[in-house]
């Protein structure tokens, strides 16, 4: 058997899905979405139970449909703040999308439970059945920034028979914590589950947190949408002229710090690791309670009796839980070039936002213009997890967005789009918006001189 389509969009996680929903908007293309999971949402449908965004709601998901209720908290610690969704109501929404946006449009198929072999073979995951798509326009990579999970990916360390390992899915389903609880993870993933279990009662006491590293914070007053966006504005500001005026990446972090637009957990504690989660000060101040952090370097075992690290060992029992949270989170594969003959692989062009990102790369691909001409609009930013590479991802979106708003076509489509983190932030800066950026456009420069001579 064999499919026709314009384009095979592979992954049904939100990078193909904000493909496939900008794409319908752009052009009238027929459009065959293929995922191994039975549902899209992509690593949402694996998600631990207490997960929510990094960000507001109103910066996720596909550009037609809102997620949430994209309100205001009126009360709890996140009082004053846009709404964050979490996982259930992510898988939802994405169900959602797919059921009532692309299917419903008539030009989309999605054929769930099945594996795509490359160059448009599908096998199907519950019969082992083989078929073609052929694609008249192109393949579509929506797989290459993916979201490996602890559910996902196997625990990076040898577990001895006998050892009490669980992912935080499975500590949400215990009953029984034992004699205590060993987090093992530096990133978001870890972060949550050390306040979901202070959130529970847990005595901090009980809780032993593995960290290799420490990471860096992004503040989360600093990312609103909305009525607050005027924040993203300061906080690039911030960004911009500390990296004007530094000589060092160290002295850049420790300035931002100074202005409250980065947080660290430690404050004796320098952090080494960038990935862009935000935190809250309540948060901050929660897992500080936790004093029993362990920092040897990775997990390179565990036994019945002690936990083997780079550089050293500590003990732990048959009786505790431990919890592996030592999934990357993100996918460091090299960017490629984003546009080709018959080939479309979607990556982080803007501000590691991959739901504004892939819709763009959708909106460029419905032009009527050359492969080259496409690439130089949408032009990949390679992940890193230093503090180095965060600038040079921050600054790689800046200029994305600064060709964008230039062009006759991309410039509204960017000034109107749900996913756009600046949208509402001169209406929102008010009277201090001159002031703003103004500030923001003096740096811009000195800023990009200055990680041009720190990256070389």
């Amino acid at each position: 058997m064999e499919l026709e389509t314009d384009y095979l969009v592979v992954g049904a996680g939100a990078a193909g899905m904000g493909f496939a929903d900008s794409l319908l908007d752009s052009s009238d293309a027929d459009i065959v979405v293929v995922d191994r999971r039975a549902a899209p949402g992509g690593h949402w449908l694996e998600a631990y139970p207490f997960v929510r965004l990094h960000q507001p709601s109103g910066w996720y998901g596909v550009g037609a449909v809102s997620l949430g209720e994209d309100r205001i908290e009126q009360t709890g610690p996140e009082t004053g703040w846009y709404s964050r969704a979490s996982g259930s109501q992510i898988v939802d929404y994405f169900a959602g999308v797919m059921r009532d946006r692309l299917l419903s449009s008539g030009r989309v198929r999605f054929l769930g439970l099945a594996e795509h072999l490359g160059d448009g073979r599908i096998r199907s995951l519950e019969d082992g059945r083989e078929h073609d798509v052929h694609a008249r326009r192109a393949i579509v990579d929506a797989t290459y920034t993916s979201s490996p999970t602890p559910e996902s990916s196997p625990a990076p360390f040898q577990v001895e028979d006998g050892v009490r390992l669980v992912t935080p899915g499975g500590l949400a389903a215990l009953g029984d914590l034992g004699r205590g609880v060993v987090v093992i993870g530096a990133g978001k993933t870890a972060s949550d589950t050390c306040s979901w279990l202070l959130d529970r009662g847990c005595d901090p006491a009980s809780i032993t947190w593995i960290r290799s590293r420490d990471m860096w914070f992004n503040n989360r007053a600093y990312l609103q949408p909305g009525r607050l966006s005027g924040g993203i504005v300061e906080g690039t500001v911030h960004w911009l002229e500390a990296l004007a005026a530094c000589g060092t990446v160290d002295e850049v972090f420790a300035q931002v710090e100074s202005r409250g637009v980065i947080r660290r957990l430690d404050v004796e504690v320098w952090p080494t690791v960038f990935r862009g989660p935000t935190i809250s000060d309540v948060e901050i101040a929660q897992l500080r309670s936790i004093r029993n952090v362990v920092r040897l370097g990775h997990v390179r075992s565990i036994e019945l009796n002690r936990i083997t690290l780079d550089e050293g060992t500590v003990p732990t029992s048959p009786e505790q839980v431990h919890v592996h949270c030592a999934a990357s989170g993100l996918t460091y594969n090299p960017a490629v070039p984003i546009f080709a003959s018959d080939r479309i692989t979607v990556q982080f062009i803007t501000r590691t936002n991959i739901p504004l990102s892939s819709a763009a790369i959708a909106r460029v691909e419905a032009l009527d213009i050359t492969v080259e001409e496409k690439n130089a609009l949408c032009r990949p930013i390679p992940l890193y997890e230093t503090p180095l590479g965060s600038l040079q991802m921050l600054l790689g979106g800046i200029r994305s967005e600064g060709v964008w708003r230039k062009h006759p076509i991309l410039g509204p489509w960017l000034g109107g789009h749900r996913l756009n983190l600046t949208r509402d932030a001169a209406a929102a800066l008010g009277d201090d918006a001159a002031h703003w950026y103004g500030r923001l456009t003096a740096a811009l420069a000195p800023a990009y001189e200055s990680l041009a001579r720190l990256s070389s």
